[in-house]
């Protein structure tokens, strides 16, 4: 399963997120510097305020599909 690690805010402590390669990100800005990210699968979410920026998060997802192990 595939891991990313981005920074929490506020509080700037590491957030480690698992997903699946059919995860649905959404990525919105939110207040004072904070990306509001949602990861929704299956009828779930999960939303987490990062420090990353949109570009930042895109390329962390990407590098975690790439070196995540295959089936």
């Amino acid at each position: 399963m595939p891991r990313m690690t981005l920074t929490g805010m506020p509080g700037h402590h590491p957030v480690v997120l698992s997903f699946e390669a059919d995860t649905r990100f959404t990525i919105e800005n939110g207040p004072e510097g904070a990306t509001i990210l949602g990861l929704h699968r299956q009828g779930s979410q999960q939303i987490v305020h990062v420090r990353e920026t949109r570009d930042q998060i895109i390329a962390a997802r990407a590098a975690a599909l790439w070196n995540a192990p295959s089936r």
